[in-house]
């Protein structure tokens, strides 16, 4: 059960934007003291559900929808920030920290790798869609912000480790976070939010919802295919201008 005094609270903007910047912060800051990778993106997608499933209980979908995006928003700004004052810090703290920033350099430098390969990288994509899919619609979205969680840290690392290595070059802060990773993003949101519904929306009429549930799955979908076909076009004008910022 989440917290009563959040269910009226949930209402005020400022509120809710503190509760998500306290909350993440504190995230952070405990994963810290306790290292170990899987900490961090259970303290962040749960405290941040606490927030996310009182709209939701009350059938607000597009309330819980810009919430998450904010709430995303907050956790690209902080951790990227945090990748570049206490890279160590982050990489021993990130789930695949490394392995992703490194791939993803390799990829930069040489062109090799999944990146922009769609044979390659449609089956993972389509992989951490399902199992996104799956969590979310088996506990009402908490689960599934947990698994955002750990997607958004490692690619947040990737970003922020990229921003260093080019010596903060404007073009790196402005193509890091490719397009098609946005709509992505924004597609597991509106997928999680309506698969959250599924358990979480309470005292609504079942045809009604169903209805409401099928149509955000419908704008999810479209945004996870313009995601494919974006990677798919974009992904070596991405790689020919990031190559340039590290000397790749």
């Amino acid at each position: 059960m989440t917290l009563d005094f959040l269910a009226e609270r949930y209402r005020s903007a400022p509120f809710a934007a503190l509760w998500m910047a306290v909350s993440i912060l504190l995230s952070h800051a405990l994963e810290f003291v306790v290292p170990g990778v899987w900490l961090l993106p259970l303290l962040a997608g749960g405290s941040f559900w606490l927030l996310f499933a009182h709209p939701l209980r009350r059938g607000e979908y597009a309330r819980a929808l810009r919430l998450a995006l904010v709430w995303a928003g907050m956790m690209i700004a902080v951790q990227v920030a945090l990748t570049i004052l206490w890279p160590g810090l982050m990489e021993q703290n990130v789930f695949r920290a490394v392995a992703y920033r490194d791939e993803m350099f390799r990829w930069l430098g040489t062109g090799a790798g999944m990146e922009g390969d769609i044979v390659l990288f449609l089956p993972v994509q389509l992989t951490h869609l399902v199992v996104f899919c799956i969590l979310s619609f088996g506990t009402g979205g908490l689960m599934g912000l947990v698994l955002g969680a750990m997607l958004l840290g490692y690619m947040n690392f990737y970003v922020g480790s990229l921003i260093a290595a080019s010596g903060f070059s404007p073009l790196a802060f402005l193509l890091g976070w490719q397009v098609w990773s946005l709509v992505r993003v924004t597609g597991f949101i509106v997928a999680g939010t309506a698969l959250g519904a599924v358990m979480v929306h309470r005292g609504a009429e079942k045809r009604e919802k169903k209805r409401r549930i099928v149509r955000w799955l419908w704008i999810a979908l479209a945004l996870i295919v313009a995601d494919i076909l974006l990677k798919w076009a974009l992904a070596g004008f991405y790689r020919q201008a990031l190559a340039g910022v590290i000397g790749g």
